[in-house]
């Protein structure tokens, strides 16, 4: 008896070194490697682009006052003219007769209004008619008045300093009253005008800085001022037209080149910025970020006020300081350990 108790003790004690069947304990659940950012405040320019076209700061149309046959053209496109400088000049023959005629008139008619005052002064003619001989000397006067007027006409004028920019008359061209014949640049410099939406517009004075690119001359970038904006808004568009003047454009920007303004519409001291890619949508959480909290992935919703050259500013979710996960987010979960993998390093 006592025997076989010793074979049965040996036995338990052979099952219960191998383990009589016990089953294992859970494994620890493996670290994912993750590359990180730590937010930090900087500062922030929001911007908007608006598109124009490069103008003169006042364009000129210079026109004909009334009919008459060009016989000469004395300025082409390009050319810098001075106020007042003779650009067209009309077939002034048959007003030049008409003066002369008006000329002998008047002078016939001074002579007469001088003789019936020496009159009057004898007693021999009434005071009324020498009064009548002055009525027919000033309306001689004032046709040869008239008809100077209309000969100054002929010879058009510069009405200011610029630029001619257009030609759009030639020798021998009839020219019609109030027809545009040369088109003028005045004023110094060049501007751009662009439209911008009435909710970006309040966002923006006068005098504030921009940059304005060209698309005719890439990589060229001008710096330019807001000069003014205009006081209404387009009913039809619900936009505002802004003008910026362009500082020392280089000679290659030409009056009409299409051109893009760059506005900063708010300047943010410390805004919070993370890469657009760490910012995803889910189902529970518009949008979120996964950011490492002790060691652990954790979700932690956001909200994004704007993007700016491929990064996402924080309105709300996130502090100064946050570590937030930019790769390896394929394989997180919430409360997932973590392993940062320095950047440069291998995954």
């Amino acid at each position: 008896m006592v025997r076989s108790g010793l074979v049965a003790t040996g036995v338990l004690a052979v099952l219960a070194g191998c383990g009589g069947g016990q089953p294992a304990g859970p494994e620890a659940p493996v670290a994912v490697s993750v590359r990180t950012v730590r937010v930090a405040p900087e500062p922030v320019e929001l911007t908007i682009t608006a598109t124009g076209a490069i103008e003169p700061r006042a364009r000129v149309i210079v026109a004909a006052q009334q009919e008459g046959l060009v016989t000469d053209v004395r300025v082409r496109e390009g050319d810098r003219v001075a106020a007042g400088q003779i650009l067209v000049r009309l077939d002034d023959r048959e007003i030049q007769a008409q003066l002369a005629e008006a000329e002998a008139r008047r002078i016939e008619a001074e002579a007469q209004w001088r003789r019936s005052q020496a009159l009057v002064a004898d007693g021999l003619i009434a005071e009324s008619q020498a009064d009548t001989a002055r009525a027919g000397f000033e309306t001689a006067a004032a046709r040869v008045t008239a008809l100077q007027t209309r000969l100054s006409f002929t010879r058009i004028t510069a009405p200011v300093a610029g630029v001619v920019t257009a030609r759009r008359v030639e020798v021998g061209n009839l020219a019609a009253a109030r027809a545009a014949l040369l088109e003028m640049a005045a004023g110094e410099g060049l501007v751009l005008r662009v439209p911008v939406s009435e909710l970006d517009v309040v966002k923006l004075a006068a005098g504030n800085s921009a940059v304005v690119t060209v698309d005719a001359l890439p990589g060229t970038r001008i710096a330019g001022r807001i000069g003014r904006i205009f006081p209404a808004t387009d009913s039809g568009t619900r936009q505002v037209t802004v003008e910026l003047e362009l500082q020392d454009p280089p000679p290659a920007v030409k009056p009409g080149f299409l051109a893009r303004a760059i506005l900063v519409t708010e300047r943010m001291p410390d805004g919070l910025l993370v890469p657009d890619t760490a910012v995803l949508r889910g189902s529970e959480v518009p949008l979120y970020v996964w950011i490492v909290e002790g060691g652990a992935a954790r979700v932690r919703g956001v909200e994004v006020g704007a993007r700016v050259d491929g990064r996402a500013l924080i309105a709300r979710g996130l502090s100064a300081g946050d570590e937030v996960i930019v790769e390896g987010l394929a394989r997180l979960r919430d409360g997932v350990p973590v392993q940062v993998v320095p950047a440069g390093s291998g995954s």
